[in-house]
């Protein structure tokens, strides 16, 4: 019984001993130890090293373990609009690394005085009076009130912000790859122009997956590649239009306008590019 007395006091005393141990390390951790003295910037921005540090308010001297990394890298990525995502890893013993994601400018979407430049993720970068260069244009996006550089972008129309972001990230795809543009006005009817010589009807966005693919095949197997003109999207099939096409349409319609025959012309069919009946003439695919 004394034997075993003494072992429990003696792996009491070890387990004092060492929770002591852990609180005094606990304590240094955030007082002596693990003091910042170097931070180290990756990837490529066109901000210096300083001041993505200065914007996360990392200083020498901080205390590595006390620091809140997580509210660091929203400082960054806040006070720093050309910056996409910051990751900060903590390098024991003395350092971190901040890797840095830039943001590009991807899309130029259309408000009432100019356009909102927006990154790949939605974040605005800037406001312009023209589209930025090289970016997908996006007309009717009717931006929501309030919005300011560094927010995410919103449209008035929640399905059109849905519609904006579902188009957006689509752009490694071979046909939306090569879309200058995209008209979004109507949610319900997107247009696009295909490498600024094509005029695309899609439709719904719901459906972007077939027809993108549809899209990409008759351009670029079916037609010539300096085709100019209209293609009109259908359920299982597509309508395209030449230059000529729509202009002898054209034609045909501004010569019957001004013809004095006086007549009650029928109501037209509401457009719907997903079904319905194919307009005379021009080429069908299907």
């Amino acid at each position: 019984m004394a034997q075993q007395k003494r072992k429990r006091n003696l792996s009491l005393h070890y387990a004092t001993i060492i929770f002591i141990v852990l609180v005094i390390f606990s304590i240094l951790s955030v007082t002596v130890f693990f003091n910042i003295n170097t931070a180290n910037v990756t990837g490529s921005s066109i901000y210096s090293a300083e001041e993505i540090i200065a914007a996360g308010g990392i200083e020498g001297g901080d205390n590595m373990i006390r620091k809140n990394m997580g509210k660091a890298e929203e400082a960054i990525t806040s006070e720093l609009i050309y910056i996409e995502k910051a990751e900060i890893t903590r390098k024991l013993p003395s350092s971190v690394e901040i890797a840095i994601t830039p943001c590009v400018e991807t899309a130029s979407l259309e408000g009432e005085d100019g356009y909102l430049i927006v990154s790949g993720t939605g974040k605005i970068l800037r406001y312009s009076e023209y589209p930025a260069e090289g970016t997908q244009i996006f007309y009717g996006a009717e931006p929501a009130e309030g919005l300011t550089v560094g927010m995410t972008f919103a449209s008035a129309d929640e399905g059109r912000t849905d519609v904006i972001f579902d188009l957006m990230s689509r752009e490694l795809d071979p046909f939306a790859a090569k879309v200058t543009s995209y008209d979004v006005t109507d949610r319900l009817n997107i247009s696009c122009m295909y490498d600024g010589r094509v005029e695309v009807l899609i439709g719904l966005v719901s459906d972007a997956d077939y027809k993108f693919k549809l899209a990409n095949q008759i351009l670029t197997e079916k037609l010539p590649p300096d085709a100019e003109g209209r293609l009109k999207l259908f359920d299982k099939a597509g309508q395209y239009l030449s230059s000529a096409d729509l202009e002898q349409i054209n034609q045909t319609f501004e010569h019957n306008s001004r013809s004095d025959d006086i007549f009650e012309p029928e109501p037209e069919p509401e457009e719907n590019t997903d079904s319905g009946t194919e307009e005379s003439g021009g080429v069908n695919f299907e």
